[in-house]
This record gives C-alpha cells, sequence and structure tokens, in this order.
C-alpha cells in the first residue's frame, strides 16, 4: 500500500500577519533595551563605593478632560548611609498627550534642585533646570514598556563657579506581569543615564530594580535598590541607595 502525504497551508488574515509583526518588533525593542542595560552595566563596573537613600513623590493631574495634565517628580537624596540628606530637588510640568492612544506624550517644566557643598560649612547650592521631555509608554506582551528623553538646561547659583550646560537623561522602564503576595507587587526594572551635552560627556547612570504595587486607586507605592554610578576625578565611583516612592495619578 502506498501512503500519500497530504500538506495543507493556512493563509492568516491580514490583520492577525500585522499584529504579528507587531508583536515580533516589540519583542525586538525589548531585547535591545536589555542589551542596552547590560552594555552600560559594563562601563560602570568599576567604582569606590557608597551608600544611601533615594525617596521620591511623584504627581500627575489631568486638567479637565483633555490631553493636557500636570506632572510633578521630587526627590530627597542621601549619602554615607540614610541620615545625610545633600540633594534635593522640587519640580512642576505642563505635559500634553499626543494622540490618542499613542503613548507619546511632551512636557516643558522647571526643576528647582538643592546640593549640600562638600566643602568646610556645609552651604547649599541652588541650581535653576529648565528642560523638555519627550515620553513614551506600551505593552510588551505582558509587560510594561516606558521611555522617557529630557533635556535639562541647568544653571547654577551666582558664586559657585559652576558653567551653565545642557544635559540629557534617558530613563527605561519594565514592569513585570507577574503578582508576589497579598499585595500584588509586581517586579520593576528602571534605567537611566545622564549624558553632559556641554562637557563631560557620560557621568552618571542610575540602576533601579524592586517592587511596585497599588495602595489604592490613583496611588502606588515602590520599594528597591538603586545601584548608582557616577565620575568624579579621574574614575567611577559607586553609590548604593534604598529607594522608595510614592505616585499619585488624580
Amino acid at each position: 500500500m502506498r501512503r500519500v502525504g497530504v500538506r495543507c497551508s493556512i493563509a492568516l488574515p491580514d490583520e492577525p500577519r500585522a499584529n504579528m509583526r507587531k508583536e515580533e518588533g516589540k519583542e525586538r525593542r525589548l531585547w535591545l533595551a536589555v542589551a542596552a542595560l547590560a552594555l552600560t552595566f559594563s562601563v560602570t563596573a568599576r567604582a569606590e563605593t557608597d551608600t544611601g537613600s533615594a525617596h521620591n513623590l511623584i504627581f500627575k493631574l489631568p486638567l479637565g478632560e483633555g490631553p493636557w495634565y500636570l506632572s510633578s517628580r521630587n526627590l530627597l537624596t542621601s549619602r554615607e548611609g540614610f541620615d545625610d540628606f545633600f540633594f534635593g530637588y522640587l519640580d512642576l510640568n505642563l505635559g500634553r498627550e499626543l494622540g490618542e492612544d499613542s503613548g507619546w506624550a511632551a512636557e516643558i517644566g522647571y526643576r528647582h534642585a538643592w546640593l549640600e557643598d562638600a566643602g568646610v560649612g556645609g552651604d547649599w547650592r541652588d541650581e535653576y533646570r529648565p528642560s523638555a521631555i519627550l515620553s513614551y509608554q506600551t505593552k510588551l506582551g505582558d509587560w510594561s514598556f516606558a521611555n522617557r528623553h529630557r533635556i535639562e538646561y541647568r544653571t547654577f547659583e551666582g558664586g559657585s563657579g559652576a558653567n551653565d550646560r545642557f544635559r540629557y537623561r534617558n530613563e527605561t522602564r519594565l514592569i513585570a506581569p507577574w503578582e508576589f503576595t497579598s499585595l500584588r507587587a509586581r517586579p520593576f526594572v528602571e534605567e537611566e543615564f545622564f549624558y553632559e551635552l556641554t562637557d563631560d560627556g557620560f557621568n552618571y547612570n542610575w540602576f533601579t530594580t524592586g517592587m511596585r504595587w497599588q495602595v489604592s486607586e490613583g496611588v502606588v507605592a515602590k520599594l528597591g535598590y538603586r545601584w548608582q554610578a557616577y565620575t568624579f576625578g579621574d574614575g567611577w565611583n559607586h553609590r548604593h541607595q534604598l529607594v522608595t516612592g510614592l505616585l499619585f495619578f488624580f
């Protein structure tokens, strides 16, 4: 008896094919982001170490039913443990969603920063940072992905001796779909690098990982660890930080 083989092919409609290509593109971007993280780690692998903490308070408030909103990202950070607070900032930004469900948004705003002088006396130095932000967020399968570009024009208090400068910052965030404990906490990872456009080049990097969970409607908490690397003199230094955060979405 001779066997007869029958070959069958199924043609997918155009829409499922397009969706498959879209998902494949998202997966490629995810792996590119992971590769960029690995490259950043290799650059900042050597440093002297310190410990500290970073505490974040973030707000987002819609302005009516339209695409406009206000946002505020605020930080207080310590070094040499948890009680030597030496740096912080407050900011306010006006933002606009760019297209319905596009994931893109743009903001302009102002950030005021304070840095404790490392010299004798511990005076505080003011820094003024008008800025522009372009951000994007989407879903990569079950993962949440976000990327933010920020350009800052940094000017300093008179008499500080520091020159005005432009700085570019890029932050990438991935939030996993898995949930843990009764809090339904989800793991996250964030990577932000700093590039001085006026001088110095790549001189700061923050890698953060931890857990985030919804406290109540519109309120999210996060707790994690940050590996902060920065240039000082001829080499890189490290600071290992406890990170806390509260995010309010009105």
